[in-house]
């Protein structure tokens, strides 16, 4: 299967830096699932222009044993709409990998089973596992349910002491060195302070020592750009509320809602800030795109 590229400027958590190489992704999956895949294992990385996300890209893909396994690293609110967005997700994968004059012959065409996950790193209370289903999206409720995507969220915290975090010494490494951020902010440490002393506890522990002193600057920057986000996002929010939805004042809100964008607030949430259809802020984002190119 050939890799998908995407042309848009991605700014890459560090969550997916740290697990972008196949061994990583072997360990994490592993324990996500409890299988018992070797390194020998094939597993292709995929890459896709996503316009759900943002411009941070905090989503890896993965095809592994006829498996299509998605995998979002979250670190605030859990979105409802998240099984909407993976089917989004998923079906921009399909339309890449399967050559579409296949889809018109009568023999079946096979494609990888999809398996979704988030993996959830937020301050809130939230359970170790659950799962969300598009079922509980659809406007009608019965038994008679024709198409059905599950999520499965897990929660990563350090201080839930997860299943796979003992099953995965890299993911547990990750989960700490989060923790230790939040820590020293709790302290009184400022975002800058706080970084740079949990990388430091980190390297003196052992914990991502390696990857902490090959990518040191980078990993201070990642983080200080997706902090940095977060608050853009917030601001953004509350100018929102205050300003710009009043009855009528639709062009205030598309302003808005294509400035959120710009700051990498992720479609469904500026639609659900602003009450402008999710079609139009996807049209919002295809445009900002063009910009930055």
């Amino acid at each position: 299967m050939s890799e998908i590229i995407t042309t848009r400027n991605y700014k890459d958590s560090v969550f997916v830096k740290l697990f972008n190489e196949k061994e990583k992704i072997i360990e994490l999956y592993n324990a996500i699932e409890e299988t018992a895949y070797d390194e020998e294992t094939e597993v292709d990385i995929q890459t896709i222009e996503n316009i759900l996300y943002g411009p941070f890209r905090n989503d890896m893909a993965f095809e592994i044993d006829n498996k299509f396994v998605v995998l979002v690293e979250h670190q605030s609110t859990i979105c409802n709409n998240m099984p909407l967005r993976m089917l989004l997700y998923l079906a921009r994968i399909y339309e890449k990998i399967v050559d579409i004059s296949v889809v018109y012959r009568t023999k079946r065409v096979e494609i990888p089973c999809p398996e979704m996950y988030v993996l959830y790193n937020g301050k809130e209370d939230y359970p170790q596992e659950s799962e969300m289903k598009l079922s509980d999206s659809f406007i009608v409720k019965d038994d008679k349910i024709n198409l059905e995507l599950k999520v499965k969220i897990i929660n990563i915290n350090y201080e839930k002491e997860s299943r796979i975090l003992k099953d995965s010494p890299t993911l547990e490494d990750y989960s700490y060195f989060i923790h230790t951020i939040r820590q020293n902010v709790s302290k009184g440490m400022s975002r800058d302070e706080a970084i740079k002393t949990a990388m430091e506890d980190c390297i003196t522990k052992g914990i991502l020592k390696e990857f902490l002193l090959n990518y040191g600057s980078e990993v201070h920057n990642m983080l200080f750009a997706e902090y940095d986000r977060e608050e853009e996002l917030r601001i953004a929010r509350e100018e929102a509320r205050e300003d710009a939805f009043e009855e009528g004042k639709e062009e205030g809100k598309e302003e808005v809602a294509k400035e959120m964008l710009r700051k990498g607030a992720q479609p469904d949430f500026v639609s659900g800030v602003t009450k402008l259809p999710i079609r139009k802020i996807v049209e919002f984002q295809k445009e900002i795109d063009k910009e930055q190119h």
